[in-house]
């Protein structure tokens, strides 16, 4: 039996796609906030990248992730 690595019926692989485009909706901010935590960078990291306290990204990436939710639900 041959297993096909690049399938694309595999939930985990839908799961990935599904968050893809909902991150490609976002405001280009908040995605560059949201792909940049994507990375493992720390929030002094990437407010120092896009000018912002490391306060303001953990409230800015709270508010990004209940809007990825809230996608969902459309």
């Amino acid at each position: 039996m041959e297993i096909n690595l690049f399938e694309d019926n595999d939930a985990d692989t839908r799961q990935i796609q599904l968050l893809r485009e909902r991150i490609t909706r976002l405001a280009p901010f908040d995605r560059a906030i949201v792909l940049l935590w994507l990375e493992n960078l720390s929030y002094e990291e990437i407010g120092a990248i896009v000018g912002i306290t490391p306060k303001n990204v953990s409230v800015r990436l709270f508010r990004i992730k209940e809007q990825l939710k809230r996608m969902s639900n459309q």
